[in-house]
């Protein structure tokens, strides 16, 4: 079980999380040209500053997840969400990558080179992403979520999946693969990572009432 810390700490995060992401979809789908392909000079930092925000917040209900759904009788939730919590790491790392090539006037590579470079994560992320929900799932805790974040986080898991393997291996149409990214990563997710918020509350609200008893 959390403590009380960390149930404040991890409820924080998730609505961080839903929070920083909405901003971030709301700039790319009305402030970019969707004609335009490659970064923005105006608004790719803020995009890049809401990522390291959502991304740093994420790690907290990563680790906290794991450590909840992960006791000695979920052991594929504890090694999931260490593999989880590590690619994440490097997801978030590269998020300034955008800002920095663009300011540096000595780059080797273009802004956009670089970006398809540190993009090139993004699949396998996604891929173990959707397994680490999965198992949280799958797991004996799993009635510590309500049961809309169960149905929404099968639907994320599976749609990020799909997303991944079908953007790396170009196996699904750009049109289509943009209204599953948008379904599952913008819509779905966000509400799965509310709903472990949710679970946290939930786990500390069930100690105290063990304690009673």
């Amino acid at each position: 079980m959390l403590s009380i810390k960390e149930v404040s700490i991890g409820t924080s995060m998730s609505r961080i999380f839903v929070v920083g992401i909405i901003p971030s979809f709301l700039i790319q789908a009305f402030a970019l040209d969707p004609t335009t392909v490659g970064y923005n000079e105006t608004w790719g930092p803020a995009i890049s500053i809401l990522n390291v925000i959502t991304g740093f917040a994420l790690l907290f209900v990563f680790a906290l997840t794991t450590k909840l759904f992960g006791d000695d009788n979920n052991p594929y939730v504890r090694i999931t969400g260490t593999i989880a919590f590590v690619t994440q790491c490097i997801f978030v790392q590269d998020s300034f990558a955008g800002p920095l090539a663009s300011n540096s006037d000595n780059a080797f590579l273009t802004t956009n080179e670089i970006l398809q470079t540190t993009g090139t994560n993004g699949p396998v992320w996604a891929l173990f992403l959707g397994i680490f929900t999965i198992t949280v799932l799958r797991s004996s805790n799993v009635n510590l979520l309500p049961n809309w974040g169960v149905i929404a986080g099968y639907g994320a898991a599976i749609l990020v999946m799909i997303n991944g393997v079908g953007s790396a291996f170009g196996i699904i149409p750009d049109a289509a693969n943009l209204i599953i990214l948008v379904l599952g990563g913008v819509i779905l997710y966000p509400a799965v990572v509310w709903a472990l918020g949710v679970s946290f509350q939930v786990s500390l609200n069930q100690a105290d009432q063990e304690g009673v008893k």
